[in-house]
């Protein structure tokens, strides 16, 4: 036995030990302490054996019996064709000890729990493995304080007592069960070796109890082997069901997993079906986006060309119309503008702008007579803004400049006669267009201006002559196409009054000649814009086929 720790310890780590129970520290007992390896052995050979137990047969189960049972067990034997061999063990063994454990000297008890001596190490290594062996073999765990060892002692004697009031319980059952079989047996011998027959027929097994050796009447016995071949047919009854139970549940199990295959199809088919509709749905959508966009630049197609079919491309390029010439005068004289820049009207107008206008109609009639096809005879026009040109074709080489300057210089005169010459050319030209059109059933070719030589509405292209110059200067006229005489100034303050009438005169014949020039001009202009309208109206016309 071990004894608890009632204050705290002074012995050495190699020396303590703990309950496995109420995990206290402990001091062992003396006769642990000087444990022997005799000791050692005798204590281990004690222990029971952990081993399967092999099977044993009845006879020897029989024999294991208690004292008290023998008796019954050797009646229930004979009833059951069995023999129990006598018990021919020894009733006591005997251990020999070794001189170690006789010469072992008792060891005196300590002054003090404190001044215990330690244990040597060989004691020390026994007392361990005795603990374990103790703990392995048993289902107690080793050490325990003697407190424990107290609670588990009492523990076990109340085990111990159920099992003997349940031993006594079957040994008066198993009395009642023989004096049953006694009795019924002076009674019913006859019908004792009919059971036994009819019960090896029956294949019942002989090691049971007879029906001898239970309480009851036949009546009862009958009943219970009724009720036996009832419950044995239920449970055949059962069994099948339990087997068509099972078929259907592998039938069902099998239906499960093809219900769950055809489920994960199923599955996949939809994830594949709306990815297929996820990309429709967006192809779908970037489709109706096209055709918005399109729809739209269809609108606005539909609005630029209905735009462009009520435009005159013509008018807006070439904006030709007439104004007042001097709307302070009141004389009604009317000049003729192409883009807001008059053509004509000297000497009110100046040079710049005359020269821009007739820029701007060279540049007109070339395109026109271009887009409709027509080339013209003898000369070719190079319109340059300001700068114009016609040029004649071979075998003529000539150039006119179709601009003019109020400049006196010798080379500025001669430069303005080649702009007369330019002028006409351009009437020419514009004559060839307009036979061009009557050719082809142009409607702009009909009823037009008459145009001959120099001249359109009976007014002549050409320059009349420069009346802006200053008075202190001859007056002269260019080329002759003016007036026909020409006078000198006078110095003398004696012929100024002569002067003054001659020149007088002069000035009003350049002033006749000037409108009939801008009117010519004017009329140049509206030949142009008849064409220009009656063109583009059959260009509208066309496209709206």
């Amino acid at each position: 036995m071990s004894q608890a720790q009632a204050g705290p310890s002074t012995q050495p780590n190699t020396d303590s030990q703990i309950c496995q129970r109420c995990h206290q520290p402990l001091l062992l007992d003396p006769s642990i302490q000087n444990l022997t390896s005799s000791q050692y052995n005798l204590i281990t050979s004690a222990l029971p054996s952990t081993s399967s137990t092999p099977h044993i047969p009845p006879s020897s189960k029989l024999q294991s019996l208690p004292p008290a049972s023998q008796s019954s067990a050797q009646v229930w034997a004979e009833q059951n064709s069995l023999s129990i061999p006598r018990n021919d063990r020894v009733g006591e063994s005997f251990i020999l000890l070794s001189e170690s454990s006789l010469l072992q000297p008792t060891p005196t008890p300590a002054s003090g729990p404190s001044s215990k001596t330690p244990l040597p190490p060989h004691n020390v290594n026994l007392v361990s493995q005795l603990h374990s062996i103790l703990s392995s073999q048993t289902a107690i765990s080793h050490p325990l304080c003697t407190e424990c060892t107290a609670l588990l002692t009492t523990e076990f004697q109340k085990l111990a007592e159920e099992l003997t009031r349940e031993r006594d319980a079957y040994i008066r059952f198993e009395k009642d069960v023989q004096m049953n079989r006694e009795r019924l047996t002076h009674s019913s011998s006859s019908s004792k070796n009919k059971s036994k027959i009819k019960d090896k027929d029956k294949g019942e097994d002989p090691e049971g109890l007879g029906e001898n050796d239970i309480e009851g009447t036949e009546d009862e016995w009958q009943e219970l082997n009724k009720r036996k071949k009832e419950l044995e047919s239920e449970e055949e009854e059962l069994r099948l069901i339990l087997e068509e139970k099972e078929r259907e549940l592998k039938e069902v199990e099998l239906e499960e997993e093809r219900v769950k295959r055809d489920e994960e199809e199923v599955e996949r088919e939809e994830t594949e079906y709306l990815l297929h509709h996820s990309a429709l749905s967006t192809h779908l959508s970037h489709l109706q986006h096209t055709l918005s966009t399109a729809q739209t630049h269809l609108l606005l197609s539909k609005s630029l060309l209905a735009h462009l079919e009520s435009t005159n491309v013509y008018n807006d390029a070439f904006q030709i119309g007439h104004v007042p010439l001097d709307p302070s005068s009141g004389s009604g004289m009317t000049v003729g503008t192409i883009n807001g820049l008059r053509l004509g009207g000297r000497p009110t107008v100046e040079w710049e702008e005359i020269n821009a206008a007739w820029g701007l109609t060279a540049l007109c009639l070339d395109r026109v007579a271009d887009k409709v096809g027509c080339v013209f005879n003898g000369y070719k026009i190079i319109p340059l803004g300001s700068y114009s040109r016609i040029e004649e074709l071979p075998p003529q080489k000539g150039i006119y400049e179709l601009y003019a300057s109020s400049d006196l210089s010798p080379a500025r005169l001669l430069q303005n006669r080649r702009f007369n010459y330019a002028m006409i050319a351009i009437l020419d030209c514009l004559r060839q267009l307009i036979d061009f059109g009557k050719k082809r059933g142009k409607g702009w070719a009909n009823n037009n201006i008459e145009i001959h030589k120099d001249k359109i509405s009976n007014h002549s292209i050409k320059l009349p002559g420069i009346s802006s110059m200053p008075l202190t200067l001859p007056s002269m006229s260019i080329m002759g196409l003016g007036s026909g005489s020409t006078t000198s100034a006078n110095t003398s303050s004696g012929n100024a009054g002569n002067s003054s009438s001659s020149g007088g005169g002069a000035k009003e014949m350049d002033n006749t000649a000037e409108e009939g020039w801008t009117k010519a001009c004017r009329a140049v202009l509206v030949v142009l814009k008849r064409i220009l309208m009656v063109e583009s109206q059959m260009d509208r016309g066309g496209v709206g086929q």
